[in-house]
């Protein structure tokens, strides 16, 4: 099933964002104020809704209780734009929407956003429009970070196919090409390289690191 999105702000982060997540091949929705800028991507993505984002009547009729995750893209600067992104990240919360990602434009912006609910926060300055989408778009990912230009570490909840196996019978190095480094289980303790005989459970987050092309691959 394609995972769906919904980018709240058509600037030139929420623009790109949308559209990489179409060439990845998500179902993607999005909402401006801004007539021309969604009427500019509208037959670009999956659904384009023109309304103001902090009304909750807007957020609500364009199903974003529906969607896997919802990032809050608005705002260009300090003042008005940052309360808006805070009142839309709060409002989306109240609505249940999974996942909710938003842009920070300060340290002080970003530790608002964090107490009102956003799951995760981004600066716009740090991360383009494409390079978010190629990371939220992934199946099962919880963190990425590329060390180099190769190689990258992957957090991911355990692949289902993976529960009741162990590392040795997974033969994971060989067949996926990338290492676990770690393993978190439910109640929150983490086993640094676990052993081979290791054996996957239901509610395991796993680190992994390897050839960024090969940890892709992982949570494509």
């Amino acid at each position: 099933m394609k995972k769906s999105f919904c980018v709240i702000g058509l600037g030139k982060f929420g623009t790109s964002l949308a559209l990489s997540l179409m060439e990845r091949g998500c179902q993607v929705t999005v909402i401006d104020h801004d007539s021309d800028a969604v009427n500019s991507i509208a037959d670009k993505v999956t659904n384009a809704v023109i309304g103001e984002p902090t009304n909750e009547n807007v957020l609500r009729g364009a199903g974003v209780s529906d969607c896997d995750c919802a990032v809050v893209c608005t705002g260009n600067g300090a003042g008005t734009g940052s309360n808006d992104s805070v009142l839309i990240t709060l409002i989306l919360k109240e609505l249940s929407v999974r996942t909710v990602i938003a842009r920070a434009m300060s340290d002080k912006h970003r530790t608002i956003l964090l107490k009102v609910g956003a799951d995760k926060v981004v600066f716009p300055e740090k991360d383009s429009g494409e390079k978010l989408a190629s990371l939220i778009s992934r199946n099962g990912l919880l963190d990425y970070f590329e060390f180099s230009d190769d190689y990258s570490i992957a957090e991911i909840a355990v692949p289902a196919s993976w529960i009741g196996r162990s590392i040795a019978e997974m033969n994971i190095r060989r067949k996926y090409k990338v290492t676990v480094i770690a393993v978190k289980h439910q109640n929150g303790r983490v086993d640094i390289t676990p052993e081979p005989d290791y054996i996957f459970r239901e509610g395991d987050t796993v680190s992994v690191v390897g050839k960024s092309e090969n940890v892709d691959r992982i949570c494509s």
